[in-house]
């Protein structure tokens, strides 16, 4: 037997057309062609009335004249302005009937030389090859996406007479997307599953999910589409001002100023950084300059190379105890020595700042320290990372951050 001719119509808003439109009837007609049961001579592109009534429909005039820009590189797709000529909308059923018929007539009227009384504006969109002398039969099949099939289970949309006519006499061929299933959709109605033999599924395995109400989105927030549609497409929809649209490819200064713009409330946060007194407090004590600088005292007797050499090695624990006169000592890990040489004691009464503390002597003494109050922060310190608290029972380290004393 041999394969069925047939002629791939869409119906739909191609508000505007897209890449993805025209991709169809390529999918399809390889899949077609690839079953070898029908062979694909032709393909039809008809828009909806503006009576339609959909949200953000533009008129019938821009959409025709977007379609025939987007067919201008198609051989074999071609554009078809009866619906959108008609007075009122029509019901998806009328426009494949239509078709039908008119296909119809110019093969009959072919076979019998009476081509020339039909009207050229009524079969401007007939295929060259039927015009031509076509001796076969030719069948109009509704080309279309998955959710137009998953549509005919919506309540009152679709009347069962209009679902048997299309299916039954014209037949479906479905281009699948994500998150869709039309064969389990066929399954689970009885209707559908009576002319199943007469529906097409066509994998799509190029996935491609661009859709005009994507596409609007993105022109009214005045983002690029480019290569989502023909760039003749494009620029009508420019010139024209259509779905909202500008002729700048992103958002100018004016709108996005304010955007990250933060709130007067906003409380601005540094993020802590690993660190030690040296890096943070600029005296003389937190110096590298170690031969000046005196080692941490010790209660028993600690050789002057012992102390730099631990001072080179920070990160040893220390005591430090206050004395009942305010005055303060630092006292190595694991002494044993209950007696203090006073000669040794780290006189750090209440300073002010760390900034005030001198070079230590070899008396073990800190000049220039201010007396105050009880309670006296370092505050030359930065105070987002570590501050110390000098107290009567000692000193208190106050840090967001790992610190080595």
């Amino acid at each position: 037997m041999s394969p069925v001719k047939v002629i791939l119509l869409a119906c739909g808003s191609f508000n505007p057309p897209t890449n993805m439109h025209l991709r169809m009837f390529e999918i399809a007609r390889d899949h077609l062609h690839r079953l070898g049961s029908h062979v694909v001579i032709g393909g039809l592109i008809s828009p909806v009335h503006d009576g339609y009534g959909k949200k953000d429909l533009e008129a019938a005039t821009h959409r025709l004249a977007m379609v025939r820009l987007a067919l201008q590189n198609s051989d074999w797709i071609k554009l078809s302005d009866w619906e959108c000529k008609q007075e009122t909308w029509n019901r998806t059923k009328q426009v494949l009937q239509y078709h039908q018929n008119h296909v119809n007539a110019i093969l009959h009227s072919s076979r019998n030389s009476h081509f020339d009384k039909l009207n050229e504006d009524d079969v401007h969109w007939v295929p060259d090859n039927v015009r031509n002398g076509c001796e076969d039969s030719v069948q109009i099949k509704l080309l279309c996406g998955a959710d137009l099939l998953e549509s005919f289970g919506t309540p009152g949309l679709w009347s069962d007479d209009d679902i048997e006519a299309i299916v039954g006499q014209h037949g479906l061929v479905v281009i699948t997307r994500s998150n869709t299933n039309p064969l389990e959709f066929i399954y689970n109605s009885d209707m559908l599953t009576k002319y199943m033999s007469n529906i097409t599924i066509v994998t799509e395995w190029i996935r491609n999910e661009v859709s005009s109400t994507k596409i609007r989105r993105a022109l009214r927030r005045s983002e690029s589409v480019k290569y989502l549609l023909p760039d003749k497409v494009l620029d009508y929809i420019h010139k024209h001002h259509l779905y909202g649209s500008k002729s700048i490819k992103y958002l100018t200064p004016e709108f996005n100023s304010n955007f990250l713009t933060p709130s007067p409330s906003d409380v601005l946060m540094e993020s802590p950084s690993p660190t030690n007194c040296m890096i943070i407090c600029n005296n003389t004590l937190f110096s590298r300059n170690y031969e000046k600088r005196l080692s941490i005292d010790t209660v028993d007797s600690v050789t002057k190379a012992n102390a730099l050499n631990n001072i080179r090695h920070p990160g040893q624990a220390v005591k430090i105890i206050t004395e009942s006169n305010g005055d303060h000592r630092i006292v190595k890990e694991g002494s044993n020595s209950k007696e203090v040489r006073r000669e040794d004691k780290k006189v750090l009464k209440n300073s002010k700042s760390c900034a005030n503390i001198d070079e230590l002597h070899a008396k073990n003494t800190i000049k220039n320290s201010k007396s105050n109050a009880n309670l006296k922060e370092c505050k030359s310190c930065d105070e987002n990372l570590i501050k110390f608290i000098f107290t009567k029972h000692g000193i208190q380290v106050i840090s967001d951050v790992e610190t080595i004393v």
